[in-house]
């Protein structure tokens, strides 16, 4: 179970939900230069924040190699080298989405009843790297995603 709980963490890193979750800002506050040579942004009170959960978990400053798909990330031993903030599949504080536990465990027995009664095969249309539709506001791969299952001989 410990190794499924990686591989879907890093699942929800590579392609999360949703591509981004939006804050309301409370208080004045000024934002640093991103990079030397930038200025500083200050963002006033109640401007909305959009935070771009897609493009955080790609960055190579916080995941290296972030195009590579890395269960051992998530790991006892790698995952307190994730900063803080900077993994967001169902958001963050008090706004975070109330079924991701839900979500989590109806993805967790899927997997595990999937992998006990079939085989996944590739088919014709599976397409590989997974191709990203850029239209509307969920991840999904564009025109679907396409598994072959073949029924496992029970024994």
């Amino acid at each position: 179970m410990t190794y499924m709980d990686m591989v879907i963490s890093e699942t929800l890193r590579k392609y999360p939900p949703m591509f981004f979750t939006d804050r309301l800002c409370t208080k004045s506050y000024e934002l640093p230069p991103s990079q030397p040579g930038y200025k500083s942004v200050t963002v006033e009170s109640n401007s909305v924040m959009m935070i771009f959960i897609y493009g955080l978990h790609r960055d190579p400053k916080y995941y290296p190699n972030p195009d590579k798909f890395d269960p051992e990330r998530f790991s006892e031993e790698n995952k307190d080298n994730i900063v803080p903030y900077t993994y967001l599949p169902f958001g963050h504080g008090p706004r975070k989405c109330i079924g991701n536990r839900f979500a989590l465990m109806e993805t967790k027995i899927l997997v595990v009843h999937l992998l006990q009664k079939f085989i996944l095969k590739r088919t014709e249309k599976t397409v590989e790297p997974v191709v990203i539709d850029k239209i509307g506001f969920n991840l999904q791969p564009k025109g679907g995603f396409w598994i072959g299952l073949e029924k496992r001989e029970m024994s």
